[in-house]
């Protein structure tokens, strides 16, 4: 029986992004609490933006930041995202690709390592990309690093921007604040550095921000480890790559499959 198996695990992913990880901690015999501390809606584009979507056959390289960004690109594109393989689609890991894939985008290519900006840019058909345009579809905000070092080795980058991401209006935090004065989270699953902010801009009240910080993280990537590191959690693992089954090895095998503090 796993150590964990008496406790709770707290699940912060978006609401339609959470029921694949909690089925996999079931199925651990875990107890998953699922607690969104994001919420993703689609927002109006830009005139820009509109003319981006119309002259879609400009770009040579369209990037997928994330597997909502396919998502909200197959309601921009009326549900004939196909109509984007005239262009190397590139996902950044083997989720958003899988995405791809289901929507009809067989063709599009990923990083054989790692599944982040860094693991993109290494790729070889990207060093040089003089008089090539790219678009690169992605939610509001995010960084910067992706379009700043492909314009630099020669492309015109242009941004579509999809969706936004903000904290639930109506989540009832009672159960889950209770449950971290009990002692009774074993590990909290955080998939971005947005998740951990509006985590403890939810719950680091009172007198519950001690306990909080005791509780072990699971997190999605070094980027994430380094955030939770500055907000003062005392263990922090990273999963190996960004998956749900990754998240669950890291959890189970600790530093053995991820890195802790």
């Amino acid at each position: 029986m796993s150590k964990f198996s008496a406790k709770k695990i707290l699940v912060t992913r978006a609401e339609h992004q959470s029921e694949n990880v909690c089925c996999l901690l079931e199925r651990y015999g875990l107890h998953p609490v699922r607690f969104p501390v994001i919420e993703i809606k689609a927002r109006a584009l830009s005139a820009l933006e509109k003319q981006y979507v119309a002259n879609i056959e400009q770009y040579q390289y369209i990037f997928f930041v994330s597997t909502n960004a396919v998502n909200f690109a197959l309601q921009v594109f009326n549900g004939k995202i196909v109509t984007l393989q005239q262009a190397t689609c590139i996902a950044v890991g083997a989720a958003t690709l899988k995405t791809l894939s289901d929507c009809g985008i067989g063709s599009a290519i990923v990083p054989t390592v790692g599944s982040n900006t860094e693991a993109l840019l290494a790729m070889p058909e990207l060093q040089i990309l003089n008089n090539k345009n790219c678009l690169i579809v992605r939610g509001i905000g995010g960084r910067e690093l992706l379009a700043n070092t492909l314009r630099k080795r020669g492309a015109t980058v242009d941004y579509l921007e999809l969706y936004q991401r903000g904290v639930p209006v109506n989540n009832d935090c009672s159960s889950v604040k209770t449950f971290v004065l009990n002692h009774a989270l074993a590990a909290i699953f955080i998939y971005s550095a947005d998740a951990l902010r509006h985590l403890i801009q939810i719950l680091a009240k009172d007198n519950i921000n001690k306990l909080l910080l005791a509780i072990p993280l699971v997190v999605i990537s070094h980027r994430v480890f380094v955030v939770a590191e500055q907000i003062g959690f005392k263990k922090i693992i990273i999963a190996d790559e960004a998956s749900d089954q990754a998240m669950i090895n890291a959890l189970l095998n600790g530093e053995e499959c991820g890195r802790s503090n």
